[in-house]
């Protein structure tokens, strides 16, 4: 029995990405909690349960439509309209359950139809008239977005204002809404996408579209579900958003898309399809969720987010396309 080298267990553990983003997640909160350290006895502004509560709440809710978008590039397409879409759920489900008294679970429902009739959208621009992802979605980003602000007519819908003081939905409290709903998400598509027939045709389209075709799997059905359920999540994400802030607005979410992604890509997922984790983007966003929490606590450095997060990116791609050079 042959015995591994060195090298290629190292080779193995550098390409498991999720391994890689959890190292950075922990690097990253060792650092914040050093640098942001108090003097005397002062609470640690950084290292505290309530702040911990606070970082996993809002990053939820880019972590649900993170697992959409992972699994759209792992397809080989992008999707530009996560962001928008989480904008005309949350308006949509506002405006119903405000102003039309329409009951709260047939409000979020509503909402949720929004996202998809989203991917319809982008799926036929993609599949049938067979445009590239990138123009299709950001042609369905531009109507969600205006759509949002056509409905709201530059107004927004105080939810807060008709949900009765410390709402519970199902006996949870309102702040924990947010990550359960983002971790049973991410716990069902990440054994969706391992271990059902669905995720491996996912995968294979991403990976080589003309092998996957020539082995039999239907690639306009695989790539139009992929679209659908990434609209859906967009909008179980806004729906989300909607109730736990209290507010539907058209300009909720605005450039929500780059973070959306670079989360997903941070998580491993790669922009030429094949690879990918759907608890790779989950993780990911926690990243970035970190970064937006302590960037503020430190003087000067608030505005550093977008720079940030664009470099990472860029750094992400680079050492993506050199792994792939490398296997091949």
């Amino acid at each position: 029995m042959s015995r591994r080298s060195p090298r290629s267990i190292a080779d193995r553990l550098w390409e498991v990405r999720e391994l890689s983003t959890v190292v950075i997640l922990l690097v990253e909160i060792l650092f914040f909690g050093w640098y942001l350290w108090p003097d005397g006895n002062r609470p640690h502004p950084f290292l505290n349960l309530p702040n911990a509560v606070l970082i996993l709440k809002y990053s939820s809710i880019y972590g649900i439509a993170a697992v959409g978008a992972a699994i759209v590039i792992i397809s080989g397409g992008i999707d530009l309209s996560p962001g928008a879409v989480i904008a005309l759920a949350g308006v949509v489900c506002g405006g119903l359950f405000v102003e039309a008294g329409w009951p709260l679970p047939a409000s979020m429902l509503a909402g949720l139809l929004m996202g998809v009739a989203a991917g319809l959208l982008s799926s036929v621009l993609v599949v049938a008239v067979r445009l590239p992802p990138f123009i299709a979605t950001l042609g369905v980003m531009g109507i969600a977005r205006g759509a949002a602000f056509i409905i709201t007519e530059g107004r927004y819908f105080d939810l807060s204002a008709q949900l009765v003081g410390g709402w519970r939905p199902l006996g949870i409290p309102a702040d924990w809404v947010a990550p359960l709903v983002m971790i049973v998400l991410a716990i069902l598509f990440q054994i969706l996408m391992t271990q059902f027939q669905w995720g491996r045709a996912v995968f294979s389209v991403g990976g080589n579209e003309t092998a996957a075709l020539f082995s039999g799997i239907a690639i306009g059905r695989v790539k139009s579900s992929v679209y659908v359920l990434g609209g859906l999540l967009a909008a179980v994400a806004g729906v989300v958003l909607a109730v736990v802030q209290g507010q539907g607005k058209a300009d909720l979410a605005t450039g929500y898309e780059l973070d959306i992604i670079a989360s997903a890509v941070v998580g491993g997922a790669s922009l030429s399809g094949g690879r990918g984790s759907v608890m790779g983007a989950v993780l990911g966003t926690l990243i970035f969720g970190v970064l937006r929490n302590a960037l503020p606590q430190i003087p000067g450095a608030t505005f550093y987010d977008r720079l940030i997060v664009g470099l990472v990116v860029i750094v992400i791609v680079v050492m993506d396309q050199l792994l792939l050079k490398r296997g091949k």
